[in-house]
């Protein structure tokens, strides 16, 4: 396997399938961006068989993800499996603030 280069791998993933008109695809360069794009944490928790609080770690702490997780969430990204690991490595080597729950804009309190 090849050294990951130091510079962001991006790739562009479409929402986990749902009710909605068009999906357009999303660049992530890092696992949590890769979760995140899929669609709410309930769908992908759920499409990728993990508990909420799995997925909430793994895109905090993409090192803490087991070899079968991550093949699983590269087929739910129609992604092979070096391109997830690279955005993994990416990402625990130039740690993310993850994104909100919510896809779009998180709610303001007011």
């Amino acid at each position: 396997m090849k050294t990951p280069t130091t510079a962001p791998l991006t790739v562009q993933v479409l929402p986990l399938e749902r009710e909605q008109p068009r999906k357009v695809p999303v660049a992530c360069r890092s696992l949590a961006e890769l979760i995140h794009s899929l669609g709410t944490r309930k769908e992908v928790s759920e499409a990728w068989k993990v508990v909420p609080r799995t997925l909430a770690l793994r895109m905090q702490r993409p090192e803490t993800a087991t070899l079968e997780e991550l093949q699983r969430l590269a087929e739910l990204a129609k992604l092979d499996l070096p391109t997830v690991f690279e955005l993994a490595y990416y990402q625990m080597q130039h740690p993310v603030a993850v994104p909100a729950p919510q896809l779009g804009r998180p709610k303001q309190q007011h």
